[in-house]
């Protein structure tokens, strides 16, 4: 049946098959997709009327692989910035995502590589089969799969969160033989995907690539050839705002940071800089929007949240007010983030579980296990309604807690903005907790590295027996002194004021249902190009991207002054 599915994905009845296949299961749905390509279509009418590319024009290459509404038109519109500068934009999709094809010409993009092309050569096929019969008689524990590389891909982070996101499941073991079969087919998936890649970019040499998605076992090969050839690669992710993007170029440095962080040096210089009262009032206005429920893509991880004072929440949760009190910020357990830096524990799920069973040995603190509050829109949006997986490993390998620790759900009423008041530590893997709490003087401790390790405001440990010794004494840990207080006000400051490209020729549109295909999108403010040029955003954003020694784009008043001749 899978080789008759490939094989129909390869003709031109794949695209006609797929709408036939929406229109059949959900009538409603094929109607107002339809009705928003419409829509889209005279709202872009602009972008249709830029006069066509060079023969020589420099190529930018969208690893897309969406049919995504919200997620085609953010890539449509910074497609569009280059192509106002001359640039050809050609868009890597599938044959059956023609929502996304739809949108892409309707905003002047109609040069396509679809991947079922791509992937469907022999000598792919027979690598693949190679590789997996190799991997099959190898060792299979977390760590090795994790090391697994092909040809200068790491695999390995890759496949591991892919089989992490489809089976909601924080702690996959590839011992058992489901996970180990999962793996196993994605892992022929990516071997396709890297010979595809080094064959397509040695052919089309693109000059630029953009990405939402560079990590997972489909796209993450794609990036990791273009980066050892050189290509300047665009990591894109959306802020706790919904009118700006963040953008960060991929090089073998990058790779593996967060695309929301700075860089040691970018952080040096700002510290250097001048820093007042504005500067001040600026960050805690920014802290008060992206709790207070100004943002709506924030917003959803704050659901019916309220203020309250230390007394109030102590209260509420019936804490002893003589002890201090620890918060462990959970992840979401199955969106793993193995790209992003190097674990102490194997996975998400043993650090948390284990960090729980700290909490539990030790009741010289009140313990907060926070469950991360996007677990609730994220299980909706996929159709999760089974037991979190944080209570089910509390359930299965501990019990009842004691009185000392308790649990704040998902939903909880606690805002996060109150909790940052009232805590004496908090404690995460790599999470932005770990970057925020200390702008209060509130200590962190982290169980891995990521993209704030070693700036001077977090405690970092290498080795597990270093974390839970920590643990079993956390209660001595001290409030921040005022320079690494202030150095991490001036890095929060940087994420959230100067990083974010903010766009105003465009609008993000946000309902009220994650389950809705169009819960999230993008509309043009501009009636046509002249109004973008007055605008500026798109300009701002091609200069950035044109310049392949621009990694982080900043705020205009964030740069560097630029050195006179012979300085």
């Amino acid at each position: 049946m899978k080789v008759l599915q490939d094989w129909v994905r390869r003709t031109p009845f794949a695209g006609p098959l797929a709408d036939a296949m929406v229109r059949l299961r959900s009538p409603d749905v094929y109607r107002r997709l339809r009705a928003d390509e419409a829509r889209t279509w005279a709202a872009a009418g602009f972008a249709r009327q830029l006069p066509p590319p060079a023969a020589d024009a420099p190529v930018m290459l969208v690893l897309s692989m969406t049919n995504n509404t919200y997620a085609a038109k953010l890539e449509c519109m910074q497609a569009l910035a280059l192509r106002r500068k001359g640039w050809r934009v050609r868009v890597l999709t599938s044959n059956v995502y023609t929502h996304a094809r739809n949108l892409y010409r309707a905003f002047g993009i109609d040069e396509f590589v679809a991947f079922e092309a791509l992937i469907a050569s022999q000598s792919a096929e027979a690598a693949a089969c190679e590789e997996v019969a190799r991997r099959a008689e190898a060792r299979m524990d977390f760590q090795s799969v994790l090391e697994w590389t092909y040809r200068g891909a790491w695999l390995g982070p890759q496949l591991l969160s892919s089989v992490s996101r489809r089976r909601f499941d924080g702690a996959p073991d590839p011992r058992k033989p489901d996970v180990r079969e999962a793996l196993l087919e994605q892992l022929a998936e990516s071997i396709r995907f890297v010979h595809a890649a080094e064959h397509y970019l040695e052919r089309a040499r693109p000059a630029l690539i953009l990405v939402n998605e560079p990590n997972y076992h489909v796209i993450g090969p794609f990036v990791d050839v273009a980066i050892a050839r050189g290509i300047s690669t665009i990591h894109f992710t959306q802020p706790s705002r919904e009118d700006a993007l963040v953008q960060k170029k991929l090089t073998r440095d990058t790779r593996r940071v967060h695309p929301n962080s700075i860089t040691t040096a970018t952080l040096d210089r700002l510290i250097a800089s001048p820093w007042g009262d504005a500067q001040e009032r600026e960050l805690d206005t920014e802290f008060e929007q992206r709790y207070g429920g100004v943002w709506k893509v924030q917003a959803r991880n704050q659901p019916g949240t309220v203020d309250m004072t230390p007394d109030q929440i102590r209260d509420a949760l019936q804490l002893n007010p003589t002890l201090p009190t620890a918060v462990l910020f959970s992840h979401v357990l199955w969106d793993a983030n193995l790209f992003y830096g190097k674990d102490v524990f194997e996975n998400y799920g043993e650090w948390f579980i284990e960090t729980v069973k700290a909490a539990v040995a030790n009741p010289r603190l009140n313990w907060l296990i926070k469950l991360h509050p996007a677990n609730l829109w994220k299980r909706k949006m996929s159709g999760v309604t089974d037991e979190f997986g944080e209570m089910r490993l509390i359930r299965e390998q501990i019990g009842e807690l004691p009185e000392h620790v308790r649990i704040l759900l998902p939903d909880t009423q606690v805002s996060t903005l109150s909790l940052f008041r009232m805590v004496d530590v908090g404690i995460t893997v790599r999470g932005s907790i770990g970057y925020e709490l200390p702008c209060f003087g509130v200590p962190v401790v982290t169980a891995g590295t990521g993209r704030y390790s070693g700036f001077g405001f977090t405690e970092d440990h290498a080795t597990r027996d270093s974390y839970l010794a920590r643990m079993a004494c956390i209660e001595r840990i001290e409030r921040l002194p005022p320079g690494q207080m202030h150095r991490a006000r001036v890095h929060a400051h940087a994420l959230f004021a100067l990083r974010p490209w903010i766009y105003r020729s465009f609008r993000t549109e946000i309902g009220a249902d994650v389950s809705d295909p169009l819960f999230q999108n993008l509309v043009p403010t501009v009636a046509d190009d002249r109004q973008i040029g007055h605008n500026g955003d798109l300009d701002d954003f091609a200069a950035w991207a044109a310049n392949p020694e621009a990694i982080d784009y900043l705020a205009r008043a964030a740069e560097p002054a630029p050195q006179a001749a012979g300085l």
